[in-house]
């Protein structure tokens, strides 16, 4: 023989749906308690903000580095897109910054060059990579000089 249980005892003296308090908190407590909070909070980081940042940075590094992730934005990889010129994404970035250092390396003097200049001394150098070379127009007959012969 079984028993049914016993029906739900009411704790609570409202009514399912009924706020506890249906004037609600007062007007301005919580941006009050907040304004105070970031006043106190103001103080304590200009007399030791950046002395415990250091020290935590050294003593507990991965503390440190879950507050530095919690007061990012949330969208910071939009704001690092906004920020690439021609809002490019990070990885078309990445190749312009590869083709940058790439110049930089290769270019003679390419500080002391107008960047006109630069640039026509890149593009030749990429044109001429895929261009080519004597050998390979040799075997096609449209290369050919027209002293040459007949093709065998």
């Amino acid at each position: 023989m079984t028993q049914n249980p016993s029906p739900k005892l009411r704790t609570t003296s409202w009514v399912t749906g009924q706020s506890g308090n249906p004037a609600g908190k007062p007007l301005g407590t919580r941006s009050a308690f907040s304004k105070a909070f970031v006043a106190d909070l103001t103080v304590a980081w200009q007399e030791h903000g950046v002395g415990v940042l250091q020290k935590v940075a050294r003593s507990d590094p991965t503390r440190f580095l879950g507050v530095c992730a919690s007061v990012l934005p949330k969208d910071v990889a939009v704001s690092i897109q906004e920020q690439t010129p021609g809002n490019l994404d990070p990885q078309d970035w990445a190749i312009v910054m590869e083709l940058l250092q790439a110049v930089k390396e290769t270019v003679p003097n390419a500080a002391d060059r107008r960047p006109g200049e630069v640039l026509s001394f890149a593009r030749d150098a990429i044109r001429s990579a895929g261009a080519k070379t004597i050998d390979d127009c040799s075997e096609n007959s449209e290369y050919r000089s027209p002293d040459s012969g007949p093709k065998e």
